[in-house]
Order: structure tokens, then sequence, then C-alpha cells
């Protein structure tokens, strides 16, 4: 993604951040409607964890979004030093690359886990 970021192939517009951060927001309410749904009524992990195909789908989600998200990071850290921020302030930076980085990664296993069910 990187990449992507730096020839300009996918811009990181306003607009994008809106559609982005609608869709992590709408990832979170059906992860919360899922967390209900396991706790009071399935057992299996809600219908968005239980490894059948509407989780495969909502997993792939995911992953374009984290995917799409390192964009969100690289944009602020390149805004940071053409604003010419001081070093410290590097850390939030640092944080939402490797925040970013654990949910790809978790988003990854967890979509190779339901090939390994089956």
């Amino acid at each position: 993604m990187l990449i992507v970021y730096k020839t300009g192939a996918i811009r990181v517009t306003p607009k994008f951040t809106r559609m982005l951060v609608a869709g992590m927001i709408g990832v979170l309410v059906l992860m919360l409607g899922n967390l209900v749904i396991s706790i009071f009524g399935s057992h299996d992990g809600g219908p968005l964890r239980n490894g059948g195909p509407l989780a495969i789908v909502f997993s792939l989600v995911c992953i374009g979004l984290a995917a799409f998200s390192f964009l969100l990071d690289f944009d602020a850290a390149d805004q940071m030093i053409r604003a010419g921020a001081p070093e410290k302030a590097a850390w939030g930076v640092a944080l939402g690359l490797t925040v970013t980085l654990v949910w790809l990664y978790l988003e990854i296993l967890r979509l190779l886990s339901y090939f390994q069910q089956r």
C-alpha cells in the first residue's frame, strides 16, 4: 500500500476518508450486533464469525478496510512531515500504523482459520 500511496494511484481525499471511516463504523456496528447475537442466542460465535460464507465475505471486507487504512496512516505521516511537526508527535502515527498492522494480521489469520476448519 505504500507503493500505491507514493505513486498516487489512490489519493487520500476527504471523500475517501469519509467513506473509509463510514465503513469502519459499519463494521464496528456489525461486530457489536454479532457480539449480542453470540451472547444471547447463537453458540457458534454468531453469523459473522462462525466460518460460513457470510463470515468469509465479512473477513474479506475487514481485510480490505484494514489495507486501505494504511493509506490514511501514510497520509497522516506525510502531513506531519510537511507541517514540520516535532519528533515527539511521531508516536501517534507509529501507534496508528501498529494498530492497523495488528488488525490486518488478525483478520488474515481469522480468514485462514475458516479455511482450515473446512
